[in-house]
């Protein structure tokens, strides 16, 4: 399956690297590439993550990476795999 990122998944991710950065570049780099390292696992294993509590849908899920949140949809039919948000879990999904 190819994966793809929503805007909203692109702003999350760049708004988290800027704040992580305000205090560790370096950190911020490693932060990027362990989620994308994480997310590229979805291409052979779309169904990884857990299904996601608050939907309760089989094709919305989650994988959860430190105190972050990679909220994602499956579609089958086009074979791919929609990144819908990253950010950290203490914050209220919907």
């Amino acid at each position: 399956m190819k994966v793809f990122f929503t805007a909203r998944s692109k702003s999350d991710i760049s708004e988290i690297v800027r704040y992580i950065s305000q205090d560790n570049p370096h950190a911020a780099k490693n932060w990027i590439n362990s989620i994308f390292n994480t997310i590229k696992n979805l291409e052979k294993f779309p169904s990884l993550g857990r299904i996601v509590p608050e939907y309760s849908e089989e094709t919305i899920r989650e994988l959860i990476k430190g105190q972050y949140r990679i909220v994602y949809k499956i579609n089958q039919s086009e074979a791919k795999i929609y990144i819908i948000t990253v950010h950290h879990s203490k914050r209220l999904l919907i």
